[in-house]
């Protein structure tokens, strides 16, 4: 089980909730799911179904601009890296990821 209460971030988060989606390049699959909340530096995720990452696994997350925009193109991709993740009871995904520097992605999240 994944531990959320403990806070590891040194920047700020907004809870935002968006559509979005991640692109596992191991499994070569995308896999949808939701932001729970977005920094600069990163975001906490989750998966619609269990989904086998590792801290410092890469993946490439998109992140829907509005609660409507839910159809996203590879070139709306940004590379992250897996801190940490776990399942969850209900066969879901809670994912944090880190942006190797503040990326548009996050930013357009949080506007």
């Amino acid at each position: 089980m994944l531990d959320i209460d403990h806070e590891r971030r040194c920047e700020p988060r907004l809870v935002i909730e968006r559509p979005c989606k991640i692109f596992d390049p191991r499994a070569r699959k995308y896999v949808a799911g939701c932001t729970r909340d977005v920094a600069p530096g990163g975001l906490m995720l989750r998966l619609d179904r269990v989904v086998p990452l590792e801290p410092g696994d890469r993946v490439y997350v998109g992140i829907a601009r509005t609660r409507r925009h839910a159809l996203l193109h590879a070139d709306e991709m940004v590379e992250a890296t897996v801190v940490r993740a776990g399942s969850m009871a209900g066969g879901e995904t809670l994912v944090a990821v880190h942006f190797p520097q503040a990326t548009p992605a996050a930013h357009a999240a949080a506007a």
